[in-house]
């Protein structure tokens, strides 16, 4: 069992918090790149922490990629409860909508910079344009594998390997060093990550302190996590380490 190989590290125990702080996820310009028939129909637009971007219902207007920053794809369910579906990092895209209205709502988790296209440009560019049109379908492919993922994390996996999983993910998609020592920024709360992996805010708390008792993560403080073993995090991640 990996938790057993890895029980004989240890380090000292501090009560783990995360909170919100403005996401340097990626160096990123703010601006749209040039040279893509995209840039025609897309303005930067900028969005303080809280602001909801597209709310679900409503009209699907505009299309937008994110360009720094950090923000939270909810779906609101019938009794009022809501559920965090994914993060949105840089280089990704969201508003994307089979019907007339947006499925999900999508808010900051921090100060962010957009590209927003109009639907109906957007949509023109992908017609128009082969190029664009591969791009557009292998972030759809790449959406749907982020699903199937998603469905086995929630489904299939402890706890554990939940917050393992959560954590390899994330270094990957914000570009951090995949060595050992790798610095992560976290842009979302504690009650987010919680929400995300189907979990208590206390046991994301008690996971966290776990990892930091086994050597293989650090929290410097309240915004940031060290992953000081990524091979280790990969092996808990992947493997079935008993629910914690």
């Amino acid at each position: 069992m990996a938790t057993a190989a890895l029980a004989k590290h240890s380090a000292p125990v501090r009560s783990p918090t995360f909170a919100p702080r403005a996401a340097h996820l990626r160096p990123v310009t703010s601006t749209p790149s040039t040279g893509s028939p995209l840039d025609k129909v897309g303005a930067t637009v900028a969005y303080a922490r809280g602001k909801t971007i597209v709310e679900q219902g409503n009209p699907a207007e505009y299309v937008y990629k994110v360009v720094s920053g950090a923000l939270r794809k909810v779906s609101l369910l019938p009794d009022g409860r809501r559920h965090i579906i994914s993060f949105l990092m840089p280089g990704d895209f969201f508003g994307f909508a089979e019907g007339p209205d947006y499925s999900h709502t999508v808010e900051a988790v921090a100060d962010v910079t957009l590209v927003r296209y109009s639907r109906r440009g957007f949509e023109a560019v992908l017609e128009q344009d082969p190029r664009a049109g591969r791009h557009f379908l292998g972030l759809v492919c790449k959406a749907l594998s982020a699903t199937q993922d998603q469905l086995l994390l929630l489904g299939r996996k402890s706890a554990l390997e939940r917050m393992a999983s959560f954590l390899v993910a994330l270094s990957d998609r914000t570009g951090a060093n995949r060595k050992s020592g790798a610095e992560l920024d976290l842009p979302m709360n504690r009650s987010d990550v919680a929400d995300y992996l189907g979990l208590t805010i206390e046991t994301v708390s008690r996971l966290v302190t776990r990892l930091r008792s086994l050597g293989i993560i650090d929290t410097p403080d309240a915004h940031r996590i060290v992953i000081l073993k990524r091979d280790a995090l990969e092996d808990l991640s992947a493997c079935n380490a008993g629910e914690a």
